[in-house]
């Protein structure tokens, strides 16, 4: 069970961030590969604002997310890849929460010190809160999810 829902979150990581970097190689093709591309700039819309200036770029066009989302997601895939040479997959501890608090006080404060005009946040800092965030999740999400479906199956082996 533990191995499946792993497999899940590393096709599922791999999906989708190897989806968002093809999307401008897709639109450099031209024709049928362009619509494609404008179906998956629409689809990530919805969870990112795709700003040109905030966004990294390949073979010309924009990647589908913004750097911060984009590093998320690489990281998230990366951390996922890591996961279990550095953790295992049966083991339920969650790490800190003063880890996931300190993460998203780095992100959040980045956000928050740009919004308010105190100091600009940057490419580079958008892309490095977004690495640090991305990365820190799957040792929350994984090990979550699998003692979330571990629960439920053996329940539901208690009232068979």
């Amino acid at each position: 069970m533990n191995r499946r829902i792993y497999i899940i979150f590393l096709t599922v990581s791999i999906a989708w961030t190897l989806f968002i970097f093809l999307i401008p190689v897709f639109d450099s093709f031209g024709g049928f590969w362009s619509k494609i591309a404008d179906f998956g700039y629409v689809f990530y819309s919805t969870t990112c604002h795709q700003l040109d200036e905030r966004s990294f770029r390949i073979f010309g066009g924009k990647v589908a997310v913004c750097s911060r989302c984009s590093s998320a997601y690489a990281a998230f895939l990366l951390s996922v890849i890591l996961y279990p040479y550095i953790k295992e997959l049966g083991n339920k501890n969650l790490p800190s929460l003063y880890l996931l608090a300190g993460a998203l006080i780095l992100l959040g404060g980045d956000v928050l010190l740009d919004m308010t005009g105190v100091l600009s946040n940057t490419f580079i800092t958008r892309t490095i809160t977004g690495g640090i965030i991305g990365f820190v999740l799957p040792f929350y999400l994984i090990p979550g999810t699998i003692n979330f479906f571990n629960e439920i199956f053996v329940r539901k082996k208690e009232h068979k």
